[in-house]
């Protein structure tokens, strides 16, 4: 069980239990690189959690608490497809696609500026899975358009297999996690096709072409 999973499962229990959760306090204990996706899956259990029997005071002051509402807004961000969140940051660096093609076959020494174009249009058209997106590229985008790098990972509900809300509470459904881990990592598989070259890697060749 990774970190985030023992927070999220910790904070779903003691939701359950009418403990009121510090959201702000379960994202200061996870690693600085998981925060982003922790706030994502807290996200995710609030907007599906039964509500314990609190009045309507205790109510009003859960939904106003500044830790919440930031964790939700920062989770509503990286949750928007990559390809909302790359043509706005591309945007905000005053780039054009053409203008990123070329600094990105630069980067990797390429010579394919217009095919590198017509990917990045295909991400930005959202045409283009995600997934298969290699991390070199990934941490090449970042550095041209002066992003932090968790805003170009791709969306956790993308990546999502869902075994993080699976609380297993017997051995018996042990398997359920697995199959759905099994099926999250064949996801990430890329489909065969024709041998690609070094630019077809990068953006379609998963995360470790």
């Amino acid at each position: 069980m990774t970190t985030i999973e023992q927070l999220v499962g910790e904070f779903i229990d003691a939701w359950n239990a009418g403990r009121r959760p510090d959201v702000d306090a379960y994202l200061l204990r996870a690693e600085p690189s998981e925060r982003d996706e922790l706030a994502a899956q807290l996200m995710t259990w609030l907007e599906i959690a039964p509500t314990p029997n609190f009045d309507a005071t205790t109510q009003e002051a859960i939904s106003s608490e500044p830790s919440l509402t930031s964790a939700l807004a920062a989770a509503a961000d990286l949750r928007a497809p990559l390809a909302e969140r790359l043509s706005t940051l591309r945007e905000r660096a005053g780039l054009a696609i053409g203008d990123l093609a070329t600094r990105l076959t630069q980067l990797f020494e390429l010579d394919d500026e217009p095919r590198a174009a017509a990917y990045l249009q295909q991400i930005e058209r959202n045409e283009l899975d995600e997934r298969r997106l290699s991390r070199r590229l990934l941490d090449a985008l970042a550095a041209v358009l002066g992003a932090d790098r968790d805003q170009l990972n791709p969306s956790p509900m993308a990546l999502a297999g869902g075994h993080a809300f699976f609380r297993a509470e017997e051995d018996a459904d042990e398997w359920i996690v697995e199959d759905i881990d099994v099926l999250s990592r064949a996801a990430l598989s890329p489909a065969p096709a024709a041998p690609m070259d070094d630019l077809d890697r990068l953006f379609l060749g998963g995360p470790d072409a």
